[in-house]
């Protein structure tokens, strides 16, 4: 006979944060978005007295935000210590297309709210999808095109800008 035990619960390490932090974490992220698309490049503690979080935490989600290639800093990671850095919302870059045939978009972000992103597509008029977090934006907007334009979703080479 086998003995049955108490349910094992799932290790909190290999299944991610839950959704409510992946929630905060998002509007937060669209929090740091939004006030460097209105004040342009800003010090850690310009950016620390607009948002509701510790120093820890916003330096933390910065850096989540900067591995993305969401936002830049004028300095590099060992320089940070003794200095003011400055970070900015990076500027769209020309994207190297992988492949001669793939078509490039434009996804750009409309609004940041609620754990919702809200995002069209320039190249696709009409095209506005919802994403629960950044990192989602250029898989789902290289299948709604696929699915407007009748092609393959490998077909796209997707750019976010702001």
């Amino acid at each position: 006979m086998s003995q049955s035990g108490p349910p094992q619960k799932a290790d909190p390490r290999t299944t991610g944060p839950s959704a409510a932090v992946r929630e905060r974490r998002t509007r937060l992220h669209a929090q740091i978005i939004s006030y460097l698309a209105r004040n342009g490049a800003s010090r850690l503690k310009d950016i620390l007295a607009e948002v509701d979080v510790c120093r820890d935490t916003l330096i933390v989600n910065l850096g989540i935000l900067e591995e993305s290639s969401i936002i830049q800093c004028d300095l590099p990671k060992g320089a940070r210590y003794r200095a003011t850095p400055f970070y900015s919302l990076c500027r769209p870059a020309t994207l190297r297309q992988r492949d001669k045939n793939q078509v490039q978009l434009t996804a750009r972000i409309q609004e940041a709210a609620d754990g919702k992103i809200v995002v069209s597509i320039d190249e696709v008029p009409g095209s506005v999808f919802l994403v629960p977090a950044f990192d989602q934006i250029p898989g789902a907007a290289a299948a709604a095109a696929a699915s407007t334009l009748q092609r393959d979703k490998d077909a796209f080479a997707v750019q976010v800008v702001y």
